[in-house]
């Protein structure tokens, strides 16, 4: 285990704090599935579970009050950070019922009249949030949680949250402020659209998920929309819910024709692979 790993667990322990886990169920394998064997998940909460987006239980982010820290279990996600399984929070008072209320508080992100699911339990989502605020603004993420530990560009990493408490849930949301360019754009709009997909086409995505890995995927349909020019959401929607299906997928109309431009192109496939009255 990494130095900055054993130090943030160790202040923990030295300060008396819970550790709570955000599990992410829909990275691969399972984080849940490991630690329900292990007898961890007795004081778990599954976010979605009794609220109206029920029916994306299967889904739902895990929050878990960690009850043996040296279980074998625990120790293994720790050894496999790269599996992206979510991350490490600890509170001075085990508050389960508040924290999630909190994230039930920030769960949807509302953006354009369109509403998505935030995935704060991907490391890689709260990492990005982070790094939108000043350490003045985590309180508003990070409500009664006191220190995150998460997996991020190949190191583990940590924040403090000076002011653990109850906040009422900002609105815009600073922790998803625009990122500049390059590289922070395309993660930041490969979880817009994981988010797209997970919240309207989960039935596909899962059925996608039994032959293909969907972030590899979904990075190869991004790689095309680069290249076809298509940045619009609505370019970028008709895209992944045709292609979603695989023989659509494999249809040689989607190749942009000699001379089109990038609207004619999009034009054309908006034809053959929408059914009229049929909303992407």
């Amino acid at each position: 285990m990494s130095d900055a790993l054993n130090n943030w667990l160790g202040e923990q322990t030295r300060l008396n704090r819970v550790l709570i886990l955000a599990l992410d169920s829909l990275a691969e394998p399972n984080p849940v599935t490991s630690l329900y064997s292990a007898g961890l998940m007795q004081r778990s909460v599954q976010l979605y579970r009794g609220t109206q987006y029920a029916e994306f239980v299967a889904i739902s982010p895990w929050l878990t009050e960690l009850s043996n820290p040296s279980a074998d279990a625990f120790r293994k996600l720790l050894d496999d950070p790269q599996r992206n399984w979510g991350w490490i929070g600890s509170m001075d008072n085990a508050d389960l019922d508040g924290l999630t209320q909190h994230w039930r508080a920030r769960m949807i992100i509302d953006e354009d009249g369109e509403r998505s699911l935030f995935r704060f339990q991907d490391n890689r989502v709260i990492a990005r949030c982070l790094a939108n605020l000043k350490e003045t603004e985590y309180p508003l993420l990070l409500g009664p949680i006191a220190s995150v530990l998460f997996w991020d560009e190949d190191q583990w990493k940590s924040a403090d949250n000076v002011r653990p408490g109850v906040y009422p849930a900002p609105d815009p949301a600073p922790w998803l402020r625009n990122p500049e360019s390059g590289e922070q754009a395309r993660s930041i709009l490969r979880d817009n659209l994981k988010r797209w997909l997970l919240t309207y086409h989960v039935e596909a995505a899962a059925e996608l998920a039994e032959t293909r890995v969907v972030s590899e995927w979904l990075e190869e349909q991004m790689d095309l929309l680069d290249l076809w020019q298509w940045k619009t959401p609505e370019q970028r929607k008709l895209m992944l819910s045709r292609r979603l299906n695989a023989k659509c997928m494999d249809d040689v109309a989607w190749e942009p024709l000699p001379g089109e431009t990038p609207e004619v192109h999009f034009a054309r496939c908006q034809r053959v692979f929408v059914e009229p009255g049929v909303a992407v």
